[in-house]
C-alpha cells in the first residue's frame, strides 16, 4: 500500500486571482481556449507543431508515485490524477507558479475553493508502453467521463522534451511536452504539462522501503490538429 507524503501546496488563494468575470458569471465548461497562450517561452519547450491549437485546459489533483531503488533514492513508477475542465476559469492555474504555500491540494479543497463541482473530463494515469520498449507511458483517458461512448477519447503518449519547473524545481516537477504514439487513441496530437506544483520525491530513501505517494497538481494543455 503506498504511504503519502504531505505537501505544502496552494490552492486556497486560488480566488485571489485577477479574472474578467466574476466566476459565478462564467460558464463552467465548454469554453474556447483556441487562443490562450501556453507559458512555455521561459522554459525551453518547443511550442506547437503549426496547425495544433489547444482544445482543453484541465487541472489535474493526483500524485505522482515512486518506488525506493537499491541503491538509495526514489525512481518514478507513474502517477494518478483526476483531470477536471478549467477551459473557463483557465486563469486560476496561474496559482500554480506563485510559489505561495498553503492547504495541500485535494479535489475536496478545489471544489471548496471554486465554489462549485468542475467538471471532470477523465484521468491520467500510466501503462506498459504498448510499443513493447521498456518503461511505462502517461495516458489520458476520457472514455468513462466526459466522452463515453467513445472509444478512441483516450492517447498514450511519449515524452519529447523534459524541462525543469521555472518555480522551485526541488518541489515542483517537470514540465512536459508529450506526444500522442501513433494508433493508441485520438484525444489529442500533443500534451504539455505546465505550471507544476509539489509532486518531487525526497532526495533519498532507505532501500526496501514501502511506495510513496506525493500530492502534486498541474495544468494539462491538450492540443490537437
Amino acid at each position: 500500500m503506498f504511504s503519502s507524503k504531505t505537501a505544502s501546496l496552494t490552492l486556497l488563494s486560488v480566488l485571489g486571482f485577477t479574472i474578467g468575470t466574476p466566476l459565478l458569471q462564467r460558464a463552467f465548461t465548454g469554453c474556447d481556449v483556441s487562443q490562450a497562450v501556453i507559458p512555455i517561452g521561459q522554459t525551453g519547450l518547443t511550442p506547437p507543431p503549426a496547425g495544433q491549437v489547444p482544445i482543453h485546459i484541465a487541472l489535474g489533483v493526483g500524485t505522482q508515485n515512486y518506488s525506493c531503488s537499491t541503491s538509495g533514492t526514489f525512481t518514478s513508477i507513474g502517477a494518478l490524477a483526476t483531470l477536471f475542465d478549467a477551459s473557463c476559469v483557465f486563469e486560476i492555474i496561474d496559482y500554480i507558479a506563485s510559489g505561495e504555500t498553503g492547504g495541500e491540494i485535494t479535489i475536496a479543497a478545489l471544489k471548496a475553493a471554486l465554489g462549485y463541482s468542475p467538471l471532470v473530463l477523465g484521468h491520467h494515469y500510466f501503462i506498459n508502453n504498448p510499443t513493447g520498449a521498456a518503461g511505462i507511458s502517461p495516458t489520458f483517458d476520457f472514455r468513462a467521463d466526459s466522452e463515453k461512448g467513445n472509444p478512441e477519447a483516450f492517447v498514450v503518449t511519449s515524452k519529447t522534451e523534459d524541462v525543469p519547473s521555472p518555480v522551485d524545481p526541488t518541489d515542483n516537477v517537470d514540465w512536459l511536452q508529450l506526444t500522442a504514439i501513433p494508433g493508441q487513441g485520438e484525444l489529442a496530437s500533443t500534451v504539455y504539462r505546465i505550471l507544476t506544483v509539489g509532486g518531487q520525491p525526497p532526495t533519498s530513501c532507505t532501500p526496501g522501503s514501502a511506495p510513496i505517494t506525493v500530492p502534486y497538481a498541474a495544468s494539462y494543455c491538450r492540443i490537437a490538429v
